[in-house]
């Protein structure tokens, strides 16, 4: 018996079927080894990569094992959860960074700031079609240069965090180092 990635949630007495693309692979590694609770190193994140590029069988049993010795220990203390209605963005920041893998968590961001950049260029092109609008050309090649559903995007190119400059580029992620503790 397998679960959702095809990954054995019991004893495996036979070599486990299929093929998974690297990237794949890495990302079902590194959601097995958050949701057993392992934090990361960099080092660590580096050792992902490479097992990632082992053919799926073997990448499927370590994810096993890791899901099955995570299911049996003692449970950690619950993490508290910021309210859904008066988080601020950086608590979200801070939980989503706990719970999810990185380029998860990145792809997330990206989504959120596809539609966005999308909306803004849609309100930019309802602007230009105003009789009163100056240099409309400009406004809609603007609009349409950024429009992440014509040419723009993704927005953001990298993972944003709360720690950095006010949602700024993050150089540690996904266990950044807040900016203050850097300059000490």
């Amino acid at each position: 018996m397998s679960n959702d990635n095809g990954i054995p949630t019991g004893t495996i007495e036979t070599r486990p079927a299929g093929f998974v693309e690297s990237g794949e692979q890495a990302a079902i590694l590194r959601d097995t080894l958050v949701g057993a609770g392992v934090e990361l190193g960099e080092y660590e994140r580096q050792a992902v990569e490479w097992l990632s590029r082992w053919e799926w069988a073997t990448v499927a049993t370590i994810c096993s094992w890791l899901a099955r010795a995570a299911a049996v220990r003692e449970p950690g203390p619950t993490v508290a959860l910021p309210s859904r209605f008066n988080a601020t963005p950086a608590e979200v920041d801070q939980h989503l960074r706990r719970i999810l893998a990185e380029d998860t968590y990145l792809r997330y961001q990206q989504t959120v700031g596809h539609h966005a950049v999308a909306e803004a260029a849609k309100d930019v092109r309802v602007q230009v079609v105003l009789p009163d609008a100056p240099d409309r050309k400009q406004w809609t090649e603007v609009a349409d240069f950024i429009d992440p559903n014509l040419h723009g995007g993704p927005y953001p190119a990298q993972l944003l965090c709360s720690q950095h400059e006010g949602f700024g580029p993050c150089p540690g992620a996904p266990r950044c180092t807040p900016r203050k503790a850097i300059k000490d």
